[in-house]
Order: structure tokens, then sequence, then C-alpha cells
């Protein structure tokens, strides 16, 4: 991995931890379990970050082999949070929903269980382990921008009638990107460990590509957790724009 992408990743790691202490904060105080679920798999994602550019940042190789396992395991779990704040957001009480947070939970810890057992993680496609526990996480991913559009396309038909702000309708349609960012950098990952099993040095697009990835999902999650005020006027200056010739019609 390149200097940048280390140190783009770090960022990256530094601002899940700031989101994921604003959500638990917002959590506390509403009672809300979307926000807290949020708030968990962000803490998770940002260990996960940070932790893993420590050694360049140290001068050392590599974590410690239990000190690996143990940061593939936290991100594995909360990732969990993740699906179900998916499923009380988009879909509470869905059946299909339930059953599919709980395939893919088991995709997840069955995928860690292995490479666990089978003495760490390799990140290597020929790995089933390791393309067990993607298919864990890519599914959530999936699972987010879909749900985030059409929750998009439904809050706009709401902003036209007055029902709905446009800075929440706008807040799904970031998700949405948010969720195809993560599909975006689970192909990277699957690019990267496709070259692991080559044994050989990572490709330079699939480096390119999780970078660009971690800086637009930051991007997309600082605009809905901390959109400025000229943004939020710009969200609503737009909506107004777009409804002029549905009410001059």
């Amino acid at each position: 991995m390149a200097e940048s992408a280390y140190i783009i990743s770090s960022v990256a790691g530094c601002f899940y931890l700031i989101a994921c202490y604003r959500l638990l904060k917002l959590s506390r105080r509403s009672g809300q379990r979307p926000e807290f679920w949020l708030g968990i798999y962000f803490g998770a994602a940002g260990q996960w970050y940070l932790l893993y550019t420590a050694p360049y940042f140290l001068g050392l190789d590599a974590l410690p082999p239990l000190t690996e396992q143990g940061v593939e395991w936290t991100y594995a779990l909360g990732v969990i949070p993740y699906l179900l704040f998916i499923r009380s957001t988009f879909r509470p009480g869905c059946g299909w929903a339930t059953a599919l947070a709980i395939a893919s939970s088991l995709l997840l810890i069955g995928g860690a269980a292995a490479a666990s057992l089978g003495g760490g993680f390799s990140n290597s496609i020929d790995d089933l382990a390791y393309l067990i526990e993607w298919t864990g996480y890519t599914i959530p991913s999936i699972w987010m921008c879909g749900e985030g559009f059409v929750a998009h396309s439904a809050a706009q038909k709401r902003v036209r009638m007055g029902l709905c702000e446009p800075v929440v309708a706008n807040r799904y349609l970031l998700f949405a990107y948010f969720g195809g960012c993560q599909i975006a950098a689970c192909a990277a990952d699957l690019l990267w460990a496709l070259e692991n099993s080559r044994e050989s040095a990572s490709s330079a697009f699939a480096n390119g590509l999780l970078s660009a990835t971690e800086i637009a999902s930051v991007a997309a999650l600082w605009l809905v957790f901390f959109p400025p005020l000229a943004y939020r006027r710009w969200i609503k200056h737009r909506a107004e724009l777009l409804s002029a010739p549905a009410e001059r019609g």
C-alpha cells in the first residue's frame, strides 16, 4: 500500500470514530436504536482503519497475530450492527429483511471463525474463509445502496408535497452514495485478494480505487452528519427549483 493510501485510511479511521462518538451521544439523548447501531459500526470500522495503518506509522512489519485476529473479529462483529441499522431504518418488522440480516451475520461469523481456525486472515481469493466473510460484509453495502435510493425517491415525492424537508430527503441519497462507495471498496478488496493469491504486488488500480472510495465515503458521511450551512441552503434552493414547474402546472 502506498504512503498516500495509509494516510487516507488513517484520516478515514479518525472520521469514523468522530461519527461514532456523535451518533452514540445522539442515541443516548434520543433513546433511538438506529443511531446506536450505526455508531457501533462506525466505531468498529474506525479502529480497523487505525490499527491496520499503525504498523506503517510505527515502523513495524505487521500487527502481532493475536492483535490482528482481534481487530478482524471486531470488524466482522461490528458489521452486524450495520445490518441492524439498515433493517431498523428502512425495513422494520419485515420478514425478508430480518432473514437477510441473519444470513449476512452468519457469513461474517462463519468466515471469521474459519479464518481463525485456519491460522489467521489471509486476504487471498483462494481462501474460502475470506470469500465467506467478504460476502458477509458486501451484502449490507449493496443493501444500503438500494434502500437509500428507494427511500430518496419516496422522500422526493413528499418534498414536492411539502411533507418532507429537502435536507432529510437528501440524507437518504447520501446514504445511497455511501453504500455505493462501500460496494466499490469491496470490489477493490476483492481485487487486492486476487493479487495476493498470485503472490504479486498489489495493483496500482486496486490501491487507487480503495483510496478513492475511502475519500468518497468520508465525504458522503460528512455531509450526512456535519452538513455546512451553504450545502443545506443549496439543497433547499435546488428543491424549490425542482418543485416550481410542478406548482406552475
